[in-house]
């Protein structure tokens, strides 16, 4: 266990040393624009080794020798508060989250964090004279990082496949507003970040079930549209008329700010487009 102590004290050393890191970047990046890419490595390289020489290189362990299921408990619960927090944050930069078998591949690591609850009982590690010290720099790491996330609200709703999975990033009152029972085969991109939500989709969805998803939600769509409030700027939705087969079902709800909500039911495709944006 104390190869999984020294790893784990590196993850919560390497990413505490990343945020210090990101705090000097915008004025490297400012004063040395084409240097950044060299100067700010180093300076992570350098808060690594600072680290290293002074506070890792000196972990040594405690007299009288023992096992600390505190330090245990600390030091595992910021390597869990990290993970959590940097795959919503990955997932958010990388522009896609990631589903696996229909679903979300964060709830693959919910098992996964049983191990810890283990090893912290049944395998503690032994106690060091920083491991405390470690332990609670993890947790604020870790909180950081996850209010990081809170923050900017970053959530990515990109996904294609015939059903939404398990665990989809959506809220569930988006979806419910957007997708009516019985979709599927769906195509949706959009995003949340800080105040600004959006989105944009098409799902295949028959006609029964378009109707009681209409009716549910009070929404006033007119056949064939008959109203001239349609947005140009909405993507699949700023056909003019000719560009579909009738018959079709129109609805647009659009706010002063630009935000709101528009869809079409195209009858003869059985299909589904919406759009929406809060601002």
């Amino acid at each position: 266990m104390e190869i999984v102590y020294r790893i784990l004290i590196w993850g919560i050393i390497g990413t505490g040393c990343l945020l210090l890191m990101l705090i000097f970047a915008p004025f490297i990046i400012v004063l040395s624009p084409l240097g950044s890419w060299i100067i700010l490595p180093l300076i992570y390289g350098g808060l690594l080794f600072y680290n290293w020489k002074r506070k890792i290189k000196k972990d040594t362990l405690s007299e009288p020798a023992g096992f600390s299921r505190k330090q245990s408990a600390l030091i595992w619960s910021g390597i869990v508060l990290i993970i959590f927090s940097a795959l919503k944050l990955i997932s958010f930069c990388v522009g896609k989250s990631c589903y696996f078998l229909g679903i979300n591949v964060k709830y693959y690591f919910i098992p996964l964090f049983l191990i810890p609850a283990a090893a912290i009982y049944f395998r503690p590690f032994k106690k060091h004279e920083k491991g405390s010290s470690f332990g609670i720099t993890g947790i604020i790491v870790g909180v950081l990082l996850f209010f990081i996330s809170m923050l900017h609200n970053v959530s990515n709703y990109d996904f294609s496949g015939d059903k939404l999975p398990i665990g989809y990033e959506m809220p569930s009152a988006m979806q419910e507003r957007f997708f009516p029972d019985g979709a599927y085969n769906f195509e949706i991109k959009g995003k949340s970040m800080m105040f600004a939500n959006s989105a944009e989709w098409s799902c295949n969805v028959s006609e029964e079930d378009f109707e009681k998803f209409r009716k549910k939600h009070g929404y006033n769509f007119v056949l064939n549209r008959t109203d001239v409030n349609e947005d140009k700027e909405i993507g699949p939705l700023s056909y003019s008329d000719d560009d579909w087969q009738k018959p079709f079902y129109f609805y647009n709800n659009r706010h002063a700010n630009g935000g709101g909500l528009t869809m079409r039911y195209s009858v003869p495709e059985k299909k589904l487009y919406g759009r929406y944006s809060n601002r």
